[in-house]
Order: C-alpha cells, then structure tokens, then sequence
C-alpha cells in the first residue's frame, strides 16, 4: 500500500513538474510587445488609397491595433480592419489595412511623405512606436508615356509582366529599382519584343533579354512591342526576404523629341514566413 501511495504521489509530482516545465517554456516564447514587419513602399496614393501593414503578436492574444497616428502630428490613420494573415505556434501574423486620409495627404512636402515609424495606439489603450521600415508615400501623378499598354499580369510565385506598343520612336537607357541595396540580387528583369497574355506569357513566349548594364540602350520604333517581365527570388539565406515591398520598378528613357519618361511595372512582394523565419525576427536578426 506504502509502495502504491508513493508510486502515485511520484508520477503526481512528476506531472506537476511537467505541468510547470510547459507553463515555463510557453511564458518564454510570449512576446512582451507585437513587433511591426518591415515595409519598404514607394507608391503613389491619393485620398482613399490603402496601405497594408503586418505584425507579429502572440497567438492567444486578442489585443489589436485600433489606429495609427503620424509621429510629429496630429493625423490619424483610423485601422479598416485586422485579420490573422498566418499563425504558428505560438505567435500570429496580423493584417491591417488603412486609408489615405485628406489631413495626410496634405502633409506631403512636395509631393511625398516618408515614414519609418507610426504609433500604434491597441485595443487595450496601450501605445507603441513601431518601426515600420521605409514608408514612402507619392502623390498620384499620371505617367505620360510614349507607349499605349496592351497587357499585364502577375502571379504568386512573385513573377510579373507587362506588355505595351510604343506610339513613337524611343530609345531606353536604364532600369531602376527602388530599394536596390535590398532587392538587386533578387530580381531578375528581362526585356522582349513578343507581345504577351495571360494565358501564354510564362509557357509560350519567351522572357525576352535579361537587363544587365550592357543592355542598354534599347531601340524601339514606333508600333514595336515592349514586354517587361520580373521574376523574384531571393536566397534562402538573405534575410531581406522577410520584409513586404510594393514599388515600381522603371525603364527609362527619351522619346524622339527628347522627352524624359518612364515605362514602369509595379511590384507587390509579400514572404511566406516559417517558424524558423518569426524565431529570427523576434531574435532581431531580420
């Protein structure tokens, strides 16, 4: 009876132990704060235009970011709405959506507004600074191209197109990419002369040229295609791949009468994260 008693009370002190040992090993993997991905925008908006960010929280928390307010004013950005972008298994990806208001709109020093912070105000009336990246923010302003757009496209294995037919000679002379120091290695961009849809672009017609400096520069006369197509790959080690970015990347060039424009392609990159990829960025190491 002894010997039962003391099996039994062994295998409740072991269970307790255990009990606690899990209890420990949960509190040491609860974030003490939601930390803000990186975003790295440059995009055009206007009144009514949405901004998208993303956050790491734990995953039984229901505490959520309520509004933004613009550091060094007064500009409220009211959040639309948060939705759980991805969980693991302890923490969650949150989604929030805002608009582009008048009051921010107006603050745009001639013509755009940089951010690398917000303040997040929560649910719960707490209130962070949060470091949201490189935030830049451009009045719309219509591009004047010397092309007439024909088609476009892009999918979720972050590969893209666009396809146009020049209304005039041009000659092209260089490509730019924002935030280069981040996405240079990981975007491939290539130049054709085939015209593209949706349903042909990847299988059928091939990518066209892949721009190195030496492309440059390009001819085309008028009535020519000009297709642009981008395909990004980051390496697995290259912790830039965590971050969301949305920008154009351009070609540049002068028309016939010598007239500076552009031709761009916008670029929507979101990572598709793993345990291993929220342990580095809450360890920093992003």
């Amino acid at each position: 009876m002894n010997i039962k008693k003391a099996v039994l009370v062994g295998g409740m002190a072991i269970a307790i132990i255990s009990m606690i040992g899990n209890y420990l090993f949960f509190v040491s993997k609860q974030l003490k704060e939601p930390i803000m991905l990186k975003h790295y925008y440059d995009t055009q908006v206007s009144v009514g235009s949405t901004l998208e960010f993303q956050y790491i929280t734990n995953r039984n928390d229901d505490i959520e970011i309520a509004w933004f307010m613009i550091p060094d004013s007064e500009i409220t950005l009211p959040v639309l709405e948060n939705q759980t972008y991805d969980t693991f298994t302890h923490h969650q990806i949150k989604m929030v959506h805002v608009n582009v208001t008048e009051e921010l709109e107006e603050i745009m020093n001639n013509g755009e507004l940089q951010l690398t912070e917000v303040e997040a105000h929560f649910t719960n009336g707490e209130i962070q600074l949060m470091d949201i990246g490189d935030v830049i923010l451009r009045k719309y302003k219509e591009n004047k191209t010397p092309f007439d757009f024909s088609a476009s496209g892009s999918s979720s294995d972050h590969t893209g197109y666009t396809v146009a037919v020049a209304k005039k000679d041009v000659t092209i002379t260089d490509l730019e990419i924002p935030f280069v120091d981040k996405f240079e290695k990981a975007i491939k961009v290539y130049v054709g002369e085939h015209q593209r849809t949706p349903e042909n672009h990847s299988d059928i017609v091939p990518k066209g040229e892949l721009l190195t400096k030496d492309s440059f520069p390009i001819l085309k006369k008028k009535g020519d295609y000009l297709s642009m197509e981008y395909q990004i790959k980051f390496n697995n080690d290259d912790k830039n791949k965590l971050h969301l970015y949305t920008f154009d990347i351009k070609l540049i060039g002068n028309d016939e009468e010598g007239k500076t424009f552009s031709f761009p392609d916008t670029i929507y990159y979101q990572p598709e994260m793993t345990e291993k990829d929220i342990v580095s960025i809450i360890q920093g190491e992003n």
